[in-house]
């Protein structure tokens, strides 16, 4: 039996037809490939503890919103960051915000700024005398801590993240410990060597020293050896490192990192808005961080409460056009 030859059909409907297949299936495959990345995005979002309204979803906030569709303003978001003093993964209405800080993003110039706010700050609060900026979350939690923030330093500021001292250290060890720089005098009161309230369980030294979670913990809490504002340096210390070192992180690590650090957080930010926010994190990977503390030197004096506490006295004027030239410049 003759063997017929197999010769290709060349005919321009038959290239069309085979370019057509294979433009359909790298479109089936970008359509799964975009499918599966969404369902894992939404899947891991969903592990954040929301600040929701009741009968509301999608993290939705109790906080009011200046305007919720526009995240970014003139490119720059503000999100106060909350450090609270429970020591487990359950939040308390009633704790106390020991750290307060302001993170700016700037997304056209990628730069990042981190502004401590001294927790003994007098600020005013409804239906009671002055009292520290550190006892508004007392008193009326998130809501009201962002509220006498946005109001006291007339700052376009509306979303907050919050953890606390339990999920802090969880946390630091998901990303492998950070790295920190200690000067004599904290690794001895960090060793138990002079008085302070806040020893390691692991010895340190002057210099370098690689601490886990506890001992980060410790250290950014370390007090009386000093005063709170190099307290308050220590606090950015460890952000600063925690962002270097999730810098160098590659994608399995960041999954694991995600897996453990989204339960444990609590914020005013929608799932949109992160998703939103993760589409701008590239741009910032290469990004230092610049930093400062309100008040500003010589720009503050001291009140007393009734019972005898001391109150940072701030010229507000004059702290208020510091901290948006540092924010805004």
């Amino acid at each position: 039996m003759s063997k017929k030859e197999f010769k290709p059909n060349n005919s321009p409907r038959n290239g069309k037809r085979t370019v057509l297949i294979v433009c359909t299936s790298l479109l089936a495959v970008v359509l799964c490939a975009v499918s599966v990345t969404a369902f894992y995005i939404n899947h891991m979002l969903n592990k954040i503890d929301y600040e929701n309204t009741p009968g509301q979803e999608d993290g939705q906030s109790v906080v009011q919103i200046k305007d919720d569709k526009a995240l970014w303003n003139d490119d720059v978001l503000n999100v106060l960051l909350l450090g609270t003093d429970e020591r487990s993964n359950q939040y308390s209405e009633n704790a106390r915000s020991d750290c307060m800080m302001v993170l700016s993003l700037n997304r056209k110039t990628h730069k990042i700024r981190l502004i401590s706010l001294e927790r003994g700050i007098g600020v005013p609060i409804e239906g009671r005398e002055d009292d520290w900026l550190t006892h508004t979350f007392a008193y009326g939690g998130a809501a009201l801590t962002l509220k006498t923030v946005q109001e006291c330093f007339d700052l376009d500021i509306d979303r907050y993240v919050r953890v606390n001292f339990n999920s802090f250290e969880q946390i630091i060890n998901a990303i492998g410990g950070i790295d920190i720089e200690l000067t004599a005098l904290e690794a001895q009161g960090l060793n138990n060597e002079i008085y302070t309230n806040a020893v390691t369980k692991h010895r340190v030294y002057e210099g370098w020293n690689h601490l886990d979670g506890y001992d980060a913990l410790q250290y950014a809490r370390q007090r009386f050896i000093d005063s709170d504002w190099q307290r308050i340096e220590r606090q950015r210390n460890v952000l600063s490192a925690a962002f270097d070192k999730v810098k160098t992180m590659n994608v399995f690590e960041w999954n694991g990192l995600l897996d453990t650090a989204l339960p444990l957080v609590k914020t005013n930010f929608t799932k949109s808005e992160i998703t939103s926010l993760l589409m701008d994190a590239p741009g910032f990977v290469n990004s230092e961080i610049d930093q400062m503390t309100i008040p500003a030197d010589g720009t503050y004096g001291n009140k007393k409460t009734s019972d005898g506490r001391s109150l940072l006295d701030l010229d507000w004027e004059t702290n208020i056009q510091i901290l948006k030239n540092f924010i805004y410049s």
